[in-house]
This record gives structure tokens, sequence and C-alpha cells, in this order.
């Protein structure tokens, strides 16, 4: 796990700086500073000579106008000025102001109201909200844009969708809660990167991942150490899982969250708009009223969310002897099932037919391996910010510390990460920003997710097929490392054929993978009013990361009957530095009361270098110095990759009398990825929307508050390709020549100069509804998406000297509905909002080159997946299960069975699927898919006075999941731990189990019928989950004392529960999550974990 730092010196920097901050902001910028006198209520401004005003105090309660319930954070300032305060969990503020003063109230989602204080001391004010309520602002990209005239398809999260959620990670905040946008969890290791993709799956060999814009800044993946040039993970095809690229940033610090989805939104990003584009916009201080410290932190501890239904001793045991005995009285002429085993070794010297002595002689042993590996793990989060400012300036400055441990051992993240926002206008038409946010995180991986037989072994799925008959630890206390087979009695010196499982216990202490990230995120800005309504902007900013990975597999980790482990290590370094330049002109007129246009016009220049070096040693004679100079260096290599990208962008949004809109939008990019005639791109799109609710026709209906009409077309591109995939790349090779070995070089790649992107061409329908002064309202929107020129490894003739290239030959389409629904259902004393969205994709292979012929994909185990004509990208390929054989007559009716051409009553019945006469590899078809039918998500929201509860439950349906844990779970073997459902299996016609299991049999030409790739492996990933639920309640700010303004506390828990027929621990899981065409499989990945947190939100 990993070692958490004390947070505290830290935090308490924070005061240090933002006192500074906040008393010398004023004297930074010129303009007059006030003088208070002691013990009076006058105040005197230099300069201004016979100017003193007097001032009173005044108080009052802010409340929403309809209901009476209070407003808590209600902004009030005085007009003309940017003193003020705001309203405290009471809805109270208190306030000194001057004779004659006017405040200004103003609070999201209400009207901005006015009122002269006069001669009254106490100003209680009833806010009412904005019935329009789309009068917010959200970030589209290179500008803002008021909600209600947004003619694309975005999606919005602000810091107040955020604050029932104790944050882990950036995902975390937007899972369940956008529609079209799927979050997936496929791994619940700590530090593991989520899946999220935006609308389907639009490409097969380049990046399906969106595009993050964090503050205007496109940031770069990190580097995954597990994945570049991994030597040490010896079994290649079995990774761990990928670092976060977003595990740096504080969930904490984000204001808000925009996603752009169809082509209008996300053209304006080009040639990485193609997945879609998810803009973060961290928070910012106010120029108005006090400065404001917030201190939000929990603790928790986390469980195993759900444990696999595995076989007792009692049981696999009754299972072991029943395989054994199959294959035993049906191969082995004269046998009986009630031979002992040194009967049977007169019969036969093979060793499958024996009976391992733990299952006949019983000693009472049943571990449960599952609770030996899994256990309670602490999570903490600390957060420290300060938010503030004056007349001229902003600033907010906040710190995190955020620690978890694994619910396995020796695994575990920690992030500390500091951020500082600042603003300021140091000239009436100047305005400069500055955004710094440095970072640092250490993950411990260990090896959790891969199959027990790769190399390190994988410790849950080692815990998964490991016998309960097996003792976890010697009489001594030291860990048992003998495995299954060497650990179950043996006769006459033979074996007993039980699957050779490392100890998981053993794994995890002899398994070291931990990562370290240093980040350091900025950027500088500068805007120019240079006339009114023009102003140009100067952006700057940079992106370095600095990442190194130590990996240790100890000489005591014995594996496979080994006597002696054989102990390897590997260190890697990068250093990845991207920077970005950005030129902006932008425009906005009103033009009378009719038009009104906005503009912006650009140039963008962006650059990434990484520089990875990695170095792996062997022969270590022992464990003590678990570094790669404890042994000897044996290989190592050096990397060094770069891209860059140069861009024009414009677009511009015209209004007519407020309900006729249109968007036309541009970019063109140049990028070093592509050949010589193909590395500039044009991606244009256009939108229009017409409020109908605004047309003399529907004036008269009261009901409806907001009817919008919108429709967009465009094309945007997917830059995310190898950096050398267009030119031939040249590899160090070396040969002997007499006695002496001579370096050289040779071609490993050819080149394809008209290598170019892939396109996206979309088209979106959409429509916004409010009804009833928009306490109910709806936006649905229809997509088409079609991606052409996809890359593809296409086979090349023997005759070039080269196996394969990438060509753009492809074509795939996403269609998809999607509908959110917000809704206040109760508006007072008791409040109660709800908040559903919908989304459903088909995705469908379009194209496949000139020959049209689909692509098989190898995954964890052979051939399993097919991309074809017609069907989802990374389609499930194999054998349709037809039933299970009852009697000899089902066999001879059947079609023959070419692969196993021995079947039995029991085993499975595969379908001809051809209708040939004869089951053989032409009868694999298409078996199932990981892409779900529709998501959703339902938010509810109650509130009574200080009193807050919410849940957010979310779901997939019509998803699959490969389960290839069920090839030695699930096999009829025995020769490991099985699922608890083979006790349900087919025993005889009379005895026919579940009708889904067939008999169990450890004959070695039968049981390739339960292992081959077909519908038997793939199981049901449908879900419905409670994702978050949190109780919470505000204290009265009569018990807070002057020192606070807010306080709350809160309990809250996630993944609460799961209602799934997947036999897996998690039904999100998918071991391959890094390569498209493989998506889906289950090879015994980590599991997610339940938590129940306790936390507190105070504000001073």
């Amino acid at each position: 796990m990993t070692t958490p730092l004390h947070p505290l010196p830290a935090l308490l920097a924070l005061f240090l700086l933002g006192a500074s901050l906040s008393e010398s902001a004023s004297a930074m910028l010129p303009g007059p500073n006030p003088t208070r006198h002691p013990n009076t209520f006058a105040t005197a401004y230099p300069g201004r000579a016979g100017r003193t005003q007097r001032f009173a105090s005044v108080t009052g309660t802010v409340t929403d106008a309809l209901s009476k319930e209070p407003l808590p954070g209600v902004s009030v300032r005085i007009l003309g000025t940017t003193n003020g305060t705001t309203t405290n969990a009471e809805g109270k503020y208190n306030l000194e102001v001057a004779e004659n003063a006017t405040l200004v109230f103003s609070y999201i989602g209400y009207k901005t109201q006015q009122t002269a204080v006069g001669n009254r001391q106490v100003l209680d004010i009833g806010l009412e909200q904005d019935l329009q309520g789309l009068s917010e602002v959200v970030v589209i990209g290179y500008g803002t844009q008021q909600k209600r005239d947004i003619t694309g398809s975005v999606s919005s999260l602000s810091a107040k969708n955020l604050r029932d959620i104790p944050l882990t990670n950036f995902e975390n905040a937007i899972q369940g809660q956008i529609p079209g946008v799927q979050v997936q969890e496929p791994s619940g290791e700590p530090g593991a990167a989520p899946t999220i993709r935006v609308r389907g799956l639009g490409s097969i060999s380049a990046g399906t991942e969106p595009l993050y814009v964090i503050d205007g800044f496109p940031v770069s993946k990190n580097v995954d150490l597990g994945v570049q040039g991994d030597v040490a993970r010896r079994t290649l095809a079995f990774r761990p899982p990928p670092a976060n690229p977003l595990g740096t940033l504080n969930p904490n610090d984000i204001e808000s969250v925009e996603v752009l989805k169809d082509a209008s939104a996300a053209a304006i990003y080009g040639s990485r708009g193609s997945n879609g584009v998810i803009l973060i916009t961290t928070k910012k201080g106010r120029r108005e009223g006090k400065p404001v410290i917030s201190l939000n932190a929990y603790y928790g501890v986390q469980t195993l969310a759900r444990k696999v239904d595995l076989m007792n001793a009692a049981q696999l045991g009754e299972y072991v002897k029943n395989s054994k005995n199959n294959a035993y009285v049906q191969d082995v002429a004269g046998a009986d099932i009630n031979d002992d085993n040194p009967t049977r070794y007169t019969k036969t010297t093979a060793t499958i037919y024996y009976l391992p002595d733990d299952f006949v002689n019983p000693t009472g042993t049943d571990t449960d391996w599952q609770d030996l590996i899994f256990g309670p793990a602490p999570l903490q989060n600390y957060n420290l910010s300060l938010a503030g400012g004056a007349e001229r300036i902003n600033y907010s400055v906040s710190g995190e510390y955020y620690n978890q441990n694994g619910i396995i051992d020796q695994t575990g993240f920690s992030r500390y990460s500091f951020r500082v926002n600042l603003e300021a206008d140091p000239l009436p038409k100047l305005r400069v920003g500055l955004n710094l946010n440095p970072s640092f995180t250490s993950t411990a991986r260990g090896a959790a997710s891969a199959p027990y037989f790769a190399d390190p072994p994988g410790s849950v799925y080692s815990a998964l097929v490991h016998s309960p008959t097996v003792t976890p630890y010697n009489a001594d206390g030291t860990i048992n490392q003998r495995d299954n087979q060497s650990h179950l009695n043996t006769e006459n010196g033979r074996g007993t054929s039980m699957t050779e499982a490392s100890n998981p216990l053993a794994i995890i202490e002899g398994v070291r993978d931990d990562l370290r990230q240093f980040r350091t995120f900025g950027n500088l800005f500068a805007e120019y009013e240079i006339l009114d309504g023009l102003t140009y902007k100067f952006f700057v900013g940079t992106d370095i990361n600095n990442y190194n990975r130590s990996f240790y597999r100890a000489k005591s980790l014995l594996f496979r009957q080994a006597t002696t482990g054989d102990p390897y290590g590997q260190s890697n370094a990068s250093q990845q530095v991207n920077w970005l330049v950005e030129n902006t002109l932008s425009y906005r007129k009103n033009f009378g009361t009719d038009h009104a246009l906005s503009a912006v016009a650009g140039y963008t220049a962006q650059r990434d270098q990484l520089d990875l070096n990695q170095v792996l040693a062997q022969n270590y004679p022992d464990d003590l110095v678990p570094t790669v100079s404890g042994g000897q260096v044996t290989g190592g290599t050096s990397v060094r990759e770069e891209w860059s990208l140069v861009s024009y962008l414009a677009r511009a949004n015209y209004t007519f009398r407020d309900k006729y809109l249109l968007t036309a939008t541009v970019r063109a990019d140049r990028a070093s990825r592509f050949g010589e005639g193909n590395k500039t791109g044009l991606f244009p799109s256009v939108s229009a929307g017409w409020r109908l609710s605004e047309e003399a026709f529907l004036r008269n209906a009261s009901f409806l508050s907001d009817l919008k009409l919108r429709a967009s077309a465009g094309q945007t591109g997917n830059f995310f390709i190898p950096n050398y995939a267009a030119i031939g790349l040249l590899n160090p090779f070396n040969y002997v020549l007499g006695d002496v070995v001579v370096n050289g070089i040779a071609p490993s790649t050819i080149s394809n100069q008209r290598l170019t992107w892939e396109k996206t061409t979309q088209f979106d329908v959409g429509l916004d509804v409010g009804l009833l002064q928009n306490r109910l309202y709806a936006t649905v929107d229809w997509y088409h998406r079609r991606t052409s020129d996809l890359l593809l490894n296409v086979q090349l003739l023997a005759s070039t000297g080269f196996v394969n290239a990438l060509q753009n030959i492809g074509e795939v389409e996403n269609k998809g509905l999607e509908i959110s629904l917000s809704s206040r259902n109760l508006v007072g004393k008791f409040g109660w909002t709800t908040d559903l969205n919908f989304a459903a994709n088909r995705n469908e292979v379009r194209k496949l080159g000139p020959s049209g012929d689909p692509i098989l994909s190898t995954g964890g185990a052979g051939i399993r997946h097919v991309t074809r004509i017609g069907d989802p990208i990374g389609s499930y390929y194999g054998y349709v299960v037809d039933g299970i054989y009852q009697s000899q007559a089902d066999i001879d009716a059947a079609p023959r069975d070419q692969v196993a051409p021995r079947p039995r009553p029991g085993d499975f019945r595969f379908k001809d699927v051809n209708s040939d006469g004869a089951v053989n590899a032409n009868d694999r078809t298409v078996i199932g898919n990981y892409q779900p039918d529709f998501i959703w998500g339902l938010t509810n929201r109650f509130t009574y006075r200080g009193i807050e509860l919410s849940f957010l439950l979310q779901g997939v349906e019509g998803a699959e999941v490969l389960n290839l844990t069920r090839r030695h779970l699930g096999n009829g073997e025995a020769a490991t731990n099985s699922y608890a459902d083979w006790t349900n299996r087919w025993i005889s016609p009379e005895q026919p189990g579940n009708g889904k299991i067939p008999r169990a049999d450890r004959t070695t030409d039968t049981h390739g019928n339960n292992n081959r790739p077909s519908s038997y492996q793939v199981e049901d990933a449908s879900y419905l989950r409670l994702r978050t639920a949190t109780i919470a309640y505000t204290l009265p700010s009569g018990t807070l004392g002057r020192f606070f303004r807010s306080a709350r506390v809160y309990a809250s828990g996630t993944n609460l529960f799961t209602l799934t027929d997947y036999l897996g621990y998690n039904p999100e899981v998918n071991n391959q999550s890094t390569l498209t065409a493989v998506q889906g499989e289950d090879y015994g990945a980590y599991p997610l974990s339940r938590n129940l947190i306790f936390g507190i939100n105070l504000t001073f």
C-alpha cells in the first residue's frame, strides 16, 4: 500500500498564501484605497476631500419567493462597488452599507434583484426563479455561450451537481449523469483509469477516448509504462490496467464539466473531436464579498463489493471425484469408480484418473482464498481552498491530499495537488491570468489483474482457482509456497494433474509494481479589448510529466512447481513535455434589438515530446535489493517520440430576434503524424436553432416555457494514431560475421505517405422542451455518426518483406438516441428534484477494405473476437451452444462434431450454423458483444430544512462479457476450484441439473468441448447499480459562532449494491480495455470496492 505523507504542512501554507493575496490585492493594482477610521462608521477616500460617508448595518434573510425556503450562498453586493457578502446556510446576511446604497442580490437559477436600502436596518428579499432557466453560461471551447442559445449537442455539469458525491477522481463526477457518455470502471485497482466513450466506438486502430481540455489546454494522455516497451511483463497479453491520464486532477477543483458531442460543438477542435470533447473548467475566485476559506474532508472504509460464488471443499471434492471417475470408466478397460489409487495405477499410468488424497481423506481444511486476499482498506481526502478578490483581482488557491489503500494488500494510490488560479485587470482594457497546478501521485499496483498462469501470475485469479483444501500458511507461520499440484497427495511418485496455481498471498508479497508521477500543469493568458466588442487573447501553456516505474518479481515467489523463483526487475523513467501557444480574436456585438453576432478566430500551435528510458535486470541472488541494481542488467531500451499540430480556427454565432439561431465553425489542422500529401485536414460544421416558444402561434401556450428545435451537420477527425505510422521505421539489428558481432539497422515497418485522418461525419437533430415554468425540462437528441478512412492493419504480399501495414480502408457507423429529463417535483420546505438520462447506441461496421474480409482478433485466449461488416466492432466469435446431449440417440441424430469427435450424454451440443451436416470451424459466428443496447442514470435529491438526501442509480442493458475465467472455473475438468453453479451440473438423464451446465469429465479429448470459444462463455452483463447515496445535514448558523460561515456533515456510500446476472466480480470488467478489437474479456480483474464515507464541509 502507499505510505501516506502528512498533509498538514502544505495545507497550513495555504492560509499564509491566501492571507497574503487577500491583504495585498488592492495594493497590487492602481486605484484609491479606502481607509477605515477607528471607532466610527465612516470611511474616507484619499484624494477625495470632504467626501466622508456614514455607514449603517443592514441585515436580512434571502428566500425563494415561491417556497419561502432560505437560500444559502446568495451574493449580496453594494451596487457600483465590489463590497459585499454571501448569505449563510439559513439565508441570512449582514453588511455595512453607505447612505442611499442599493444592494444587488444574485444567485444561479434566480433573477438578479436590485433593492434600495433607504433607512431600513432589516431588508428581507424573496428571489424569483429564472423561469427561462437557460441564462446560464456554459463553456463551448474558445469561448462561452448562453445555454439557451446553443445549437449543438452540449451537456454540462456544474459544481452544484457534484456536491453530493465524495469525489475520488474526475470520472466519478460524470458517471451516470450525462446522456450518451458511458463511463466504465473495468478495474477497481486504485489509480486505474476508467474508460469513457462518447456516443459509441468510432475506431478500430486509432484512439476512441474523447479529447480532454482543462482550462483551455488540450492535455495528452500519460505514458502507460505498463504498455509501452514492457518487457518485464513476460506474458504481454495480460498487462496491468493503464494509469489514469486525469489521475493528477483534484476533482474538488472542478467548477464545471461540458461535453461536446456533436460535430457542431466539437468541430472547433477539428482533428481531435471525432470521439467527443470534454471541457473541464476549474474554480476561480470572485471579485465581490469577503474571502472564503473552505475545508472539505472525508474518511472512509472500502470493502469487497461482491464475492464470486465458488465451491467449498466438500463440493469441490465431489466435483473432482465425479470428473475423474467419468473419465476413468469411459477411457480405461475394466475400470470401476470404486477403485482406489493403487488399483487405478495397475490399470493405467495416466495421472489424470488418480484421486487426490485431500478429497479421498478430507483433512477438514476449507480455505476461503477470497477472504484472505481481500480486506477492509481506508481512503481519505483533505481539501483546503481559499477564494476571493478585490475590485481588479480575483484568486483561488487550493491544496489536496488524497490516499486510497487497496482492498488487496500492497496496492494503493495517493495524490498531492496544489492549484493557484489568478486573474487581474492591471489596466482598464487588459486582463491577465495565471493557472498553475503542480501535483504528485504514487501508485502501487502489484500483480492483481492477470490469469494465474501468466508470469507473474495474478493474485485475484489465483485466489479463485486455488483449492480450498490447501492451507495458506505453514506450521511456522510462513506462506505456504506449494501450489495445488505439488501440495495434493501423489501415488507412486505420480501427480494428480491439478492446476499449478501459486499461493495468492505469495504473489501479493512477491510482486512490486510502483509508479510515481510528478506533473506540472500551467498556463498564462493576456486579454486586451482592442475596440468595443473586439478582444485579442494570447494564451501559452505547458504540461510537464515526469513518470517513473519500478517493477520487481521476487525470487521467493515460486511458479509452476519450481523449486526456486525466477526474479527479474525493470526500471522506467520518462519525461513528457507538451506546450501550446494560441492567439485568438473574439467579437461580440448586438445590432439593434433584432440581431446579435459573436465570433472567434485564431491560430494555435502545440507540440509534445516524450523521452522514455527502460532497463531490465535478471539473475538476482536474493530479494534484498529489489531494484535493477540488485541483479544483472540484461537489456534496455530508449525511446524518443514527438508530434506537433498547427491549426487555424473560426466560429460565428448569429441570432435573429432571439428566435432564429445559426452557428458555423471551421478548423484546419496540419499534423506531423500523417503522410506528406495528407498532413492538412479541414473540418467544417454548421448548425441552426429555432425557438418555437417565441413564435406568435405558441405564445398563448401557458404550459410551455421553452421549445427549441436544433439541427447540426459537420465533420471532425481522429488525430490519435501512432506518431510515425506514415513513415518507414528502422530498428537496430546485429549479426555474427566470423567471430565478430556486427551492429546494423534494418527496416521494421513500411512507409505509407497516403495515410490520412479518420474522418467522422455526423448529423444531429435535437429538441429542448420546458414545461410548467421549466419545472419539467427535457432534451432529446438523435444522431448519426459515420467514420470513414478507418485505419486497419492490412496483410501485405510476401515480396514486400513486411507482414502488414496501416491503411485507410474501413468504415463504421454509430446511430443513437439520447434523452435527459429534469424535474422539480416539489418546491417548498420539502424539496424534491429528479434527473434522468437515457442513451441508446447502435454500432455497426460498414466497410473493411477492398475484400471486406472479417478481422479476427486474438485476446487472452486465442481467436475469440471478430470485426466484420454488419456487426459491432470486436464482437465475440465462436460456437453456439445448442443444449446438452441427453442420450446416445441425441448424439446419433445430431450433426457430427468434428472438433471433439467423441461426445457423450451430458456434453454440450453445438449448433451447425451453416447447416452442412458437420460442426467445425466454419460454424463459428458472432455470439455477443461488449457494447450495450442502452445506458441510463437516475438521480433524486430530497431536501428538508438542513437535511439533504440524494442517490444515483445507474444501469446498463444489453452488454455482454466474455467470461474467460470459465475456461478454468467452469470447464468440467475439476483441475481447479469452480463456480458454485457446477453443483447443478448434468450427472445423468435422471439428474440433468439446471439444463445449462454439462457433465464433469477429465478426458482430454472431451473437455475441449467446454473450453472452445462458445456462447457458454458469454454472459449477460446488464446491471442496475446504486452508484452513490448521500445523506447530509447543514448546521443552523446560530450554532456555528462567528468563526464559521457554514458547516455540513454527511455520510455517503458508493457501489452499495449491484443487481446483475453476471457471475464475476464486476459486469463492467474489461481486461483488454486499451484494445478496441478485443473488448469485454474477464480474466481475473481487480474487483470494485464498496465504500462507506463520512465527511465534513466547512466554510470560514
